[in-house]
């Protein structure tokens, strides 16, 4: 029997930012951000007992506004990104900017945060904490150069253009580097003195029609780690950081708006994207002319891709048609689970209806609403969560059956 998702309910907060707390691989830790345009926002660190399928979590205030993407730093677990939106908390200032966007410019922000983490977190049975701590700023990852940090290079937004922040991009191996999106630029960055100051040292901009803006990256993490990818609307495109030079590009990716990138981090040159034309696409960035593999599981945007760190067959993806969907890709996988299986066991498996056959492993129908962001747990390869945009986080094993049967 499986084991039943775990529903945990972010206190009538919306989100739409989880990640997973990678640099603990302890615990099964994930750390959410919350939006609200009323009330303090929140980073809600959540840990998960796979023992007692218990939650716990410790929860700390967010000064800056709503948080729309939340980052953990590779080595320290006490480091975390956010791009933010500072939006006004006056009810007749959030009027202005709903009804009239072009008269007002929001700062989409990103900064580099600490977080007080305690030696435990708290039971949600016994949740008596009296509140008001909150995450220490750091530095902030803005082109201004607003944190004492001498910049190698200038603003490049003119007068009367917003400068906003979508991503932020830290890199899988070190907490010194990180990468913003900005508008058409991509800043690289050198964290100094434990975070607490922020130094660009590299940019570069893309060119393109109308208001298409850099949206969400991913750095490559192959080659050393000399590669940063970013969706460019329907294109990704990729920029090696040592040169600050395009290193190569799938244009038209998908028909629509490319949501979300992932790497494969087993296979060189392999990547997923999905977007909103409902599908999710798997590359060589050798050859771009025509996917390796396309999924068409979706009704609605899908938002999120993730590679499963150990068992890269094993593809998440979240959409907007409020479902997760666990895929099995043995056709593109380094090394497809049921190669180690015993000759003489490959018959039962086939009799017992294989998990490793290609396609859909299990749809999740756990949440209300838009599905906005699926992780893997970076402690334990078989535990994921999905976060909706009505704050419902729910938290799910893969099944036993794949487990099991397939790889051991």
């Amino acid at each position: 029997m499986d084991d039943a998702p775990v529903i945990y309910g972010l206190e009538d907060f919306q989100a739409r930012a989880l990640t997973a707390h990678t640099a603990e691989t302890e615990k099964i830790n994930f750390l959410v951000g919350t939006q609200s345009l009323r009330r303090v926002n929140q980073v809600q660190l959540i840990e998960f007992d796979d023992d007692t399928s218990l939650v716990s979590k410790q929860t700390f205030e967010h000064p800056a506004g709503e948080v729309w993407r939340i980052i953990s730093a590779p080595q320290s677990p006490d480091l975390i990104a956010t791009v933010y939106n500072n939006t006004p908390q006056s009810p007749d200032l959030i009027a202005t900017v709903y009804n009239n966007t072009q008269d007002y410019c929001g700062e989409f922000g990103g900064a580099v945060w600490r977080l007080p983490l305690e030696g435990t977190t708290q039971s949600l049975l016994e949740d008596n904490r009296t509140g008001g701590e909150q995450v220490e700023k750091l530095c902030s990852l803005s082109v201004n150069g607003d944190d004492g940090c001498e910049s190698n290079v200038g603003v490049g937004v003119g007068s009367g253009v917003c400068s906003q922040v979508w991503s932020v991009v830290w890199s899988p191996e070190e907490d010194s580097r990180l990468v913003t999106l900005v508008n058409n630029t991509l800043y690289y960055w050198d964290l100094q003195v434990a975070g607490k100051c922020a130094k660009v040292v590299g940019e570069v901009s893309v060119e393109s029609r109308g208001s298409v803006s850099i949206g969400v990256g991913r750095w490559y993490p192959h080659q050393l780690g000399t590669q940063v990818a970013a969706t460019h609307g329907s294109s990704v495109r990729a920029w090696d950081v040592r040169t600050m030079k395009p290193a190569w590009c799938v244009e038209a990716a998908h028909t629509q708006l490319v949501r979300d990138l992932d790497f494969n981090p087993n296979m060189q040159y392999n990547l997923a994207t999905c977007g909103d034309d409902c599908k999710t696409k798997f590359w060589d960035i050798r050859n771009t002319e025509r996917p390796l593999k396309e999924l068409c599981n979706h009704s609605h945007w899908v938002w999120s891709v993730r590679y499963n760190a150990s068992y890269d067959q094993l593809v998440l993806t979240c959409s907007s048609d409020q479902r997760v969907i666990l895929s099995n890709l043995p056709s593109i996988a380094s090394q497809p689970f049921g190669t180690m299986v015993d000759h003489e066991d490959t018959k039962e498996h086939k009799d017992n209806g294989s998990s490793g056959e290609e396609g859909v492993i299990q749809t999740y129908d756990d949440h209300e609403d838009s599905v906005y962001g699926v992780e893997w747990s970076a402690a334990d390869f078989w535990t994921f969560a999905s976060l909706s945009y009505d704050g419902r986080m729910v938290i799910n094993k893969v099944p036993r059956s794949v487990k099991y049967k397939q790889f051991l």
